[in-house]
């Protein structure tokens, strides 16, 4: 798996998901994106806490550490029908998300 993929937002609790989307304008972020955001910073936005971070450092962590292992390039069928699964539900989401913002204006 790379940094450059979508971070697993189905993984984290609904609040810090929303949090997350919060920061992020919305759009689903890089693991990367989340990777790079210090800390301090997550602590200092509403709603995250100490176990909020520890999620996201679960998950980050475990996201780098695959990068750098020469077997996560082999992908079993099953894994990349459930990764096709969630791009196919956050277009969704966002295609809806769209389609509200433009009926605002």
């Amino acid at each position: 798996m790379r940094l450059d993929e979508p971070f697993p937002l189905e993984a984290v609790p609904p609040r810090l998901k929303t949090v997350i989307l919060r920061e992020f304008r919305g759009r689903c972020p890089s693991i990367g994106e989340v990777a790079q955001i210090p800390d301090r910073q997550w602590l200092s936005t509403p709603d995250v806490g100490p176990r909020s971070v520890e999620v996201i450092h679960d998950i980050t962590d475990a996201m780098q550490q695959q990068v750098t292992s020469p077997l996560s390039a082999r992908w079993a069928d099953i894994e990349l029908l459930e990764r096709l699964e969630r791009l196919q539900k956050e277009l969704r989401w966002l295609k809806s998300f769209v389609k509200g913002e433009m009926l605002k204006q």
